[in-house]
């Protein structure tokens, strides 16, 4: 499972939705409220072994399911890395 398909299943887990878009936006789309989006940040920690940096954790700059992708690649590297 590469980094987009483990970064989605995480946020239908946390929805309820089976099937999302890149462009869906977390909070008016997926209706991800506060806990949920603190709840989505640790669990994308532990599924990729990574810790993020503070400066990352801000709901505010995670808009659509692309900004979480694009955040776990930052940290990742390569979407096809193995190491995430």
């Amino acid at each position: 499972m590469n980094i987009e398909e483990k970064v989605k299943n995480i946020l239908c887990n946390l929805c309820g939705e089976e099937f999302i878009d890149n462009t869906s936006l977390l909070q008016e789309e997926l209706v991800l409220d506060s806990l949920m989006m603190v709840t989505m940040l640790i669990e994308i920690e532990e599924a990729f072994d990574i810790q993020l940096d503070e400066v990352d954790m801000n709901p505010f700059e995670l808009s659509t399911v692309q900004n979480v992708i694009d955040m776990v690649m930052k940290y990742c590297g390569d979407e096809n890395e193995k190491a995430c």
